[in-house]
């Protein structure tokens, strides 16, 4: 389906009494995202600006990279400067301030005369960001439009499309999205990022098998998987076979991802909750302080959650070291106490069949 473009609304042509045909500009608002324009002459200061805005931002300077922009912004001719607005838009989107991207972003496709896919698929991210799914399904199609079918970034405007239904909730669609991004022989994936959203998309349907299958191939593949982070796919290996009740081949799996990277937390948050389950306690003490210790601001409420965990456990284990030493017990009491043990048992294995595989936290 074509979408049509909207053409930017730069210029007004204005005919003048003598005959001659002027160019003059429809607005000279600008938004908060970016400053004012100048009137002068100012190219050679506005490419450069831009060039060193775009360095910055390469680097990982956002914050040098905005002020460059803004100047290269100011300094265009008529405030036409797509690629200044372009990186500017990305150095915002790169920091947060998803608002200010769109803006930026939104000046270079209205200016761009070619190339425009970039900066489609950029609002489109943002858009998923901020929730706002049919924006982000509109941006995609016109990235679309904009580009290639042969260009790379083809795949990655799949990929984009796939996460923004995946965040959306829509499972099955998503799995189409992240195919496309892959590609249809399986020989050939060596795009990591699908790969794995693909088999964590499968993870959420319930089809853990495939999944897992999925997952495992990733490790065995000779292709390369530029930006691959084995400890996360471990941790969904595990995760797998977690769900088939295999408990050591979990608990293998997740020691495994930490030798990739020791401070994974949601790692440590699985191997807690697994060993608490088991009754483990001590070594679930560890792993839950190991998460806390793993985790930022950002996880505040699950770090609360699982100091009150913690809180318990440690009562427990206080509990059991201050016991009185056991008296010799007579053949009734051990006929019953073992009856005890066999009913415990028995409900704790069935709370480990019906035990959800999400952390709950």
């Amino acid at each position: 389906m074509k979408y049509p473009r909207k053409l930017p609304a730069l210029f007004l042509l204005v005919l003048m009494s003598s005959g001659t045909v002027l160019l003059e500009s429809a607005s000279t608002q600008l938004s908060p995202a970016y400053g004012k324009t100048s009137s002068k002459n100012t190219k050679d200061p506005s490419e450069k600006n831009a060039r060193l805005g775009k360095q910055l931002y390469e680097k990982g300077d956002y914050d040098g990279a905005i002020d460059a922009l803004l100047q290269a912004t100011y300094f265009a001719r008529n405030g036409y400067a797509p690629e200044a607005f372009y990186y500017l838009g990305m150095t915002y989107k790169a920091k947060g301030q998803d608002q200010k991207a769109l803006d930026a972003l939104s000046r270079h496709v209205e200016q761009a005369l070619d190339k425009a896919g970039p900066g489609h698929l950029a609002l489109a991210q943002v858009y998923t960001r901020m929730k706002n799914y049919q924006k982000a399904r509109e941006e995609i199609m016109k990235a679309f439009s904009a580009t290639d079918y042969r260009d790379p970034l083809f795949r990655q405007i799949h990929l984009a499309a796939g996460i923004n239904e995946d965040t959306a909730g829509h499972y099955r669609a998503a799995l189409d999205s992240y195919r496309e991004a892959l590609g249809n022989n399986k020989r050939d994936w060596d795009l990591y990022e699908a790969w794995i959203r693909y088999a964590e998309c499968l993870m959420k349907l319930k089809e853990w098998v495939l999944a897992y299958q999925t997952l495992m191939d990733m490790t065995t593949t000779k292709n390369p998987l530029v930006g691959i982070h084995y400890d996360r796919v471990h941790l969904d290996i595990g995760l797998c076979l977690l769900t088939k009740g295999n408990h050591q081949g979990a608990i293998e799996n997740w020691h495994r991802a930490l030798e990739y990277d020791a401070r994974n937390r949601e790692v440590h948050l699985q191997l807690a909750m697994l060993l608490e389950s088991e009754r483990h306690l001590s070594s679930a003490l560890k792993e839950y302080k190991q998460f806390v210790a793993s985790c930022g601001e950002e996880d505040r409420e699950r770090v609360n959650q699982v100091e009150r965990r913690i809180a318990v456990i440690e009562h427990k284990l206080a509990a059991e070291n201050e016991a009185p030493a056991p008296t010799n017990p007579t053949p009734y009491m051990r006929d019953q106490e073992q009856k005890t043990v066999d009913a415990r048992i028995r409900e704790e294995q069935e709370r480990l069949r019906n035990m959800p595989t999400d952390p709950g936290f």
